[in-house]
């Protein structure tokens, strides 16, 4: 068996949500490899259709995981079986997956390789290979490499030989897609190990599998690794392929479903495996005075949990222990928090690190958490309201702890200066609203807060208001320590909020906060569409 990939163009264009559409008639055109066939198909207006006695040369297409045409997986391969066509004459490099309906005229500029812009907008990145079987008819495999939108309609499409069909992807009903958290993106440097995660518990398994076309066999297994991550699935393979003056180059993809069979199937993202980088070993890093080492990173022990600065190398994180199971992404050199932990308790975890080539370093970390206290975080900004400024504008302050924070002395610093809050106790799950003196609390402009939402008035937020350009604000103590900070982020459009992911999410992370509707005195939403 052989196989000739061709990988498709990286840039994957947007798919819109529609409402359903029925489903296309399948169109094909003459196997342009096979002229001694005759009475070939012909042209109708804008399709493809089979004359009498044409069935036994129309192309036969399949998708794996089995499934209807008009019902499929958004994470498939599409298998075109060529009736007497010689694998020869058969060209990957022609076979395209587009979105949305095609005609005769696309399949023109199909088989004549010449697309138009709008053609080449539609085209979703794929790969595409060819198994010769050794007799029979040779199956040309179109894989997407990212998964299709549900309730859209797709064609499959080949310029040489000459075919097309259409599918619809089901709008509902199909297996949850995980995500491939690692090798991350752009920085892979293997191909025999990956991780994809979701967001529930997975059974048990462990089942041959392969990265394809041609790509190292090995097994898909529950875990990240063994005994850490019930809500991932990773794949672990044998020798990569041979390396040749084109192995960064090469692209494999994953099986697109795991678990065949059981009620808990699940389809696998098929990002593709790719030499992307170098491989960045993750050296121990030094520690502060108010850290302990833990793996190659450092941690810093609190009351119910542990903020971990990560290596200055991408790295897989895989913890568990004390309730916690949780497998992590980070970015180098970034921090993330462990919680809940019970605190003043003698904790044991286990801790695994992988970095983006693949090698696993598993170490134990025990620690004693400290007693309960108070989290006040900086938890949502609003520094451009649609009312009136700077009296509309607002910041939220949140207390994740477990005890009331007393908040005399504390100061709210901008670039331009700092703000004294009131002395008042800030409770456990609490929210308060630093304001300015002249707010309204419904000015029917902004979203208002729930009427029991605390309101501390200070004579000026920010030494002239909020900058709408986006600037760092830090809570600090009495004592000027920083308690918590907000980023510096592009200026919002009037209205819009930055707003934390959660309460424990670390200031120095990138992905902390996002732009979003302000949700003042309530729990942030996250993924809301934004105008």
């Amino acid at each position: 068996m052989t196989h000739r990939p061709l990988t498709r163009p990286s840039r994957a264009p947007r798919a819109a949500h529609v409402l359903p559409l029925a489903l296309a008639p399948l169109v094909a055109s003459p196997l342009s490899c096979a002229p001694e066939l005759a009475a070939p198909p012909r042209l109708d207006g804008d399709e493809v259709t089979a004359t009498a006695g044409d069935a036994d040369m129309i192309p036969e297409l399949q998708i794996e995981p089995a499934a209807p045409l008009d019902a499929a997986p958004p994470v498939l391969r599409l298998r075109v079986r060529l009736p007497v066509a010689a694998a020869g004459s058969v060209d990957p490099g022609r076979a395209l997956i587009v979105r949305g309906k095609i005609g005769a005229a696309h399949m023109r500029q199909i088989e004549q390789g010449d697309l138009s812009n709008a053609l080449a907008e539609r085209v979703v990145p794929s790969i595409a290979w060819l198994n010769e079987a050794p007799a029979g008819d040779p199956l040309l495999t179109v894989a997407p490499l990212a998964p299709l939108a549900p309730g859209e309609t797709y064609a499959v499409a080949s310029g040489s030989p000459a075919f097309s069909h259409h599918i619809q992807v089901a709008a509902e009903g199909s297996p949850p897609v995980l995500p491939r958290l690692w090798p991350p993106p752009d920085a892979g440097a293997s191909l025999t190990f990956g991780v994809w995660c979701g967001d529930a518990p997975l059974p048990e398994m462990a089942a041959a599998a392969a990265l394809a076309p041609g790509g190292p066999a090995g097994e898909l297994r529950r875990g990240a690794v063994d005994g850490i991550g019930a809500r991932c699935v990773r794949f672990e393979g044998g020798p990569a392929p041979a390396a040749t003056g084109q192995t960064d180059e090469l692209r494999l993809v994953g099986p697109p479903i795991a678990f065949a069979g059981d009620p808990g199937v699940v389809s696998l993202d098929p990002r593709p495996f790719s030499m992307e980088s170098e491989p960045f070993p993750a050296a121990a890093i030094a520690c502060a005075l108010d850290e302990v080492p833990m793996g190659p990173g450092c941690a810093h022990v609190a009351d119910d949990r542990i903020r971990v600065r990560s290596a200055d190398a991408p790295l897989l994180w895989a913890i568990a222990g004390e309730g916690l199971d949780e497998v992590l992404a980070v970015p180098p050199g970034e921090l993330f928090v462990l919680a809940p932990l019970p605190p003043l308790t003698a904790v044991q975890l286990a801790v695994a690190t992988i970095d983006n080539a693949g090698l696993v370093e598993r170490r134990a970390f025990s620690a004693m958490t400290r007693a309960p206290m108070p989290h006040v975080v900086i938890n949502e900004v609003l520094a451009n309201p649609v009312g009136a400024e700077p009296s509309q504008e607002w910041v939220e302050l949140y207390n994740d702890g477990g005890v009331p924070a007393d908040l005399t002395g504390y100061v709210l610093a901008d670039v331009g200066g700092e703000t004294e809050l009131p002395s008042i106790s800030l409770n456990p799950g609490v929210y308060a609203l630093v304001v300015n003196e002249g707010y309204v609390a419904e000015d029917e402009l902004d979203p208002p807060a729930p009427p029991e939402t605390l309101l501390l008035r200070v004579p000026k937020l920010g030494n002239h208001g909020l900058s709408n350009s986006g600037e760092p604000l830090k809570l600090k103590d009495g004592g000027g320590a920083v308690m918590s900070r907000s980023p510096a982020l592009p200026e919002p459009k009037a209205g819009m909020s930055l707003a934390r992911v959660g309460p424990r999410a670390p200031d120095g992370s990138a992905g902390s906060f996002v732009t979003g509707w302000p949700t003042p005195g309530r729990v942030n939403i996250m993924n809301q569409e934004i105008p």
